[in-house]
């Protein structure tokens, strides 16, 4: 009887230390993984990183882990099929391979803090850049580049209508986290060509020059209406040379030719050729692009039509240098379901990988760029060429308040940065400033 009690009592404690042995185990983002089920239906995948469920898939299904949530009881995984979705932790497979974590940095992170405080208000956004603190610490080895949609700027909302969440823009505070966000180019959607739009950028501009003591400037595309929607670029000169601007009429999925590059309202890509100041810093092509909103068919095709053209518009870059990094509004939303928006964004991450040089669509850190009746989308885009070395990261980081949010719904009074900068929130990459070509 002792001899059946001990055998008993060792079996269970190896099979407990097996039990803690495999969910202690910490899952790292860009680690391989398996599922395994505990019932015949399959493992189940989630829309969220809680009970919100999507599918289910088989036993031995591998993915890639590309976020965690809830402290990594949760995971976000890329399948084979391009497919993503969150799975609790308690479905991976014990004695899940897991190599050592690759060692370029695939997710980056606010180096210095404040990121509550800057979105909170304009004052506490002010009193944290007074205070030194910034996303990230100056440093010339980085070029660091953001895509900002701000809302119909700077009057907040269209012309004629009311919404109960949009007020002008507060350009105060667009000013401080610009500064904050210690970035030395800003593409930028939906800006107006009126005076009003004018006078902003100018006082913008000047007070950039004034706080920082360097040099920035402002461009917006030529062409289209005043009232209509613009694409533009900001940068800080000192840091880096914006020069030989065009626009891009291929992504006007509407337009024929450069001399309709605005028809129907819609927006070309704004080009400019980039060169850092730093000796033998980095230079590369810059695309700054808006494409059709709408949750229809028909806006949907307009995008595909417009993202389509990518090997016509770029084609005759490549011959000077193959670096193209194209970011933006691309109005990844769908026609109006989770299906469709989940199917644009697949869409588009095979499509740009077949277009010359080959891109990818660089993660969203969180995975929201944009809330629409509080729920949290991904909108914005950062494409880079697989192939170009100055790039050293797999995700992007949003800021704002969908950062601060933690792309999670929002409930009740939306927050101020939603009502007096936009609806959109920034993303950032940040690359090498060295020429490796």
């Amino acid at each position: 009887m002792r001899k059946l009690f001990c055998t008993f009592f060792l079996f269970t404690w190896f099979t407990m230390c097996v039990w803690a042995i495999t969910f202690a185990q910490d899952y790292h983002v860009g680690q391989s993984v398996m599922l395994e089920a505990t019932k015949p239906i399959g493992v189940p995948l989630h829309r969220n990183p809680a009970p919100s469920y999507l599918k289910h898939v088989p036993t031995g299904t591998s993915a890639t882990i590309e976020q965690t949530a809830q402290n990594g009881q949760w995971l976000f995984l890329r399948f084979r099929n391009d497919d993503k979705a969150w799975v609790h932790k308690k479905y991976l497979k014990a004695g899940s391979s897991q190599p050592k974590p690759p060692a370029k940095p695939e997710i980056p992170r606010t180096a210095e803090g404040g990121e509550h405080a800057v979105w909170a208000s304009r004052d506490q956004c002010e009193a944290v850049v007074k205070q030194e603190s910034r996303m990230a610490p100056e440093s010339t080895s980085k070029i660091r580049l953001a895509t900002w949609n701000i809302r119909w700027f700077p009057i907040g909302q269209p012309t004629g209508q009311s919404e109960d969440h949009a007020e002008p823009t507060d350009l105060e505070w667009l000013i401080c986290a610009i500064r904050w966000m210690q970035i030395d180019i800003l593409a930028v959607q939906e800006s107006l060509a009126t005076p009003e739009a004018t006078k902003a950028w100018d006082r913008i501009i000047a007070s950039l020059n004034q706080q920082t003591g360097d040099t920035w400037r402002w461009y917006r595309q030529p062409c289209g209406r005043p009232e209509d929607h613009h694409v533009g670029l900001l940068w800080n000169d000192t840091r880096v040379s914006l020069s030989e601007f065009e626009s891009l009429w291929q992504f006007n999925a509407r337009a024929q030719s450069a001399h309709n590059a605005c028809t129907f309202g819609l927006r070309p890509g704004q080009y400019a050729w980039v060169k850092a100041r730093e000796p033998n810093g980095v230079d590369f092509h810059l695309i700054g692009l808006h494409l059709k909103s709408g949750p229809t068919v028909f806006a949907v095709e307009d995008r595909h039509n417009a993202l389509n053209r990518i090997d016509e518009a770029i084609g005759p870059l490549l011959a000077r240098d193959r670096d193209v990094i194209i970011l933006g509004d691309f109005n990844t939303m769908g026609a109006g379901d989770w299906h469709s928006r989940d199917s644009e964004l697949k869409n588009l991450r095979r499509k740009v990988a077949k277009e010359k040089p080959g891109f990818a669509d660089l993660t969203l850190h969180p995975q929201c760029s944009h809330y629409f009746r509080g729920r949290g989308g991904w909108l914005d885009h950062v494409l880079v060429p697989q192939e170009m070395q100055e790039v050293t990261v797999t995700a992007v980081q949003v800021t704002g308040y969908c950062a601060v949010a933690g792309c999670e719904p929002i409930r009740g009074n939306y927050p101020l940065a939603y009502r007096h900068l936009s609806d959109h929130c920034p993303v950032v990459l940040e690359i090498k400033n060295t020429d490796q070509d």
